[in-house]
């Protein structure tokens, strides 16, 4: 059993490899994306009951344009409260708070606040449904992202300080909208700005050097996206391919694979499948499997919190997919998305009530030596086939045990 779960390994790896080779890069609204997204479902196509293609409009801007628009709203807030008027300190504040709501909605939780004030581009989901021999009493939607990302500096280049690039300058626009709105709140009661210690100027200015790299937080090249996540997506196939006949096809579950776009800007693609077939997923009873970043053997993980820890996924879900692991003799950690980490497709699913686990294979701790993806190393050669296999073998083995307790009762 398990030579089979290695061979799929290596077809999902080199199937990778095939991909990146023809396409290059896949971000969202690019004509390697597009044309990736084809190639995935003529694969998917050969193994599913059905395949389609859903697209909808993206605007990647929204989400790329974060570390310009954070360098701005500082750079207006520490010159409006330099200037030193009830008027400029105004405007200040009035920019950084827009600002920051600008960040947080789209940066952090992941909404499409403010999305429509950006150009669209069209992104493609693909999915794939394949029908049981009997009627379908439960389903597994398997997840991945066929997208990939620009890449992120800050990664690249001393990623184990990349916390401390990140959150100084986030204290530093703090402290300058809180004095700023002391300063305004003051001068508008008594009609005096008051003298705050020269420290805080000095600081405000020069804390340029930490804030000024942020201009550059997102870069204009492109990431190859071989863990991030085109191996989730040959992970999908590969399990559909196992599934569509033979020994493995199921009796009453029907498997799902969505291959989504757009997961790099804010998740879009899944909110979009969501919406879109929000009476397939609550027809009846549904579990989410998200395969996110698979790298090292070592790092696998099932994710209790996404989206920047803000979302809770599936406790059971952690713990039945855990005992399954231990019985084919894996181990994998349990562990959560800090703040600051991003999120995944997977958190998507559980804003919307439905039984959701992500599956990585990465460090999420946050001083890292290395971080692979939304970088250049993003690479095939990174992937291990080991972790491949096991996740391969894991899913696998969960869906068949359900199957299987499904069919006795």
């Amino acid at each position: 059993m398990k030579r089979i779960y290695n061979e799929c390994a290596e077809e999902a790896l080199s199937m990778t490899v095939e991909i990146i080779k023809k396409f290059g890069p896949r971000v969202s609204g690019t004509e390697g994306c597009t044309n990736a997204a084809t190639e995935l479902e003529m694969i998917l196509g050969k193994y599913c009951s059905t395949v389609r293609r859903e697209s909808f409009w993206i605007h990647p801007h929204s989400l790329y344009s974060i570390g310009k628009i954070f360098t701005v709203i500082y750079l207006v807030g520490m010159i409006a409260f330099l200037l030193n008027s009830i008027i400029s300190i105004g405007v200040g504040v009035i920019s950084m708070l827009f600002g920051s709501v600008f960040c947080i909605t789209q940066f952090i939780l992941y909404l499409d606040t403010f999305d429509r004030l950006f150009s669209k581009t069209v992104g493609n989901n693909i999915v794939g449904v394949i029908e049981p021999k009997a009627t379908a009493q439960q389903q597994v939607v398997i997840v991945g992202h066929h997208d990939s990302s620009y890449v992120y500096p800050f990664y690249e280049k001393m990623p184990s300080l990349f916390p401390v690039r990140l959150f100084i300058p986030i204290l530093l626009l703090l402290i300058c909208f809180l004095v700023s709105s002391y300063s305004l709140w003051l001068g508008l009661f008594t009609g005096n700005i008051p003298k705050l210690p020269n420290w805080i100027n000095y600081a405000l200015i020069l804390g340029v050097v930490f804030v000024a790299p942020m201009y550059g937080y997102i870069s204009k090249r492109s990431s190859p996206g071989a863990g991030d996540d085109l191996i989730g997506c040959m992970i999908g196939i590969k399990l559909a391919d196992l599934f569509h006949n033979g020994d493995k096809g199921l009796k009453n579950t029907r498997i799902i694979v969505v291959l989504t776009d757009g997961e790099e800007v804010g998740q879009k693609g899944a909110k979009f499948f969501i919406k879109n077939n929000m009476d397939l997923l609550t027809a009846i009873k549904t579990i989410v499997i998200n395969i996110e970043s698979i790298y090292e053997y070592a790092d696998i993980a099932l994710v209790k919190r996404d989206r920047n820890g803000f979302t809770r996924l599936s406790k059971n879900l952690v713990e039945n997919i855990r005992t399954v692991a231990k019985d084919c003799g894996h181990d994998p950690l349990i562990t959560a998305i800090p703040f600051g980490g991003g999120g995944t497709d997977g958190g998507q699913f559980a804003r919307e009530k439905i039984e959701t686990i992500s599956i990585i294979g990465m460090p999420t701790g946050i001083f890292r030596k290395e971080i692979l993806f939304h970088t250049l190393n993003d690479i095939p050669e990174k992937i291990t086939g080991k972790a491949v296999s096991a996740v391969i073998e894991i899913v696998s083995e969960y869906v068949q045990k359900i199957d299987a307790a499904y069919t006795t009762n």
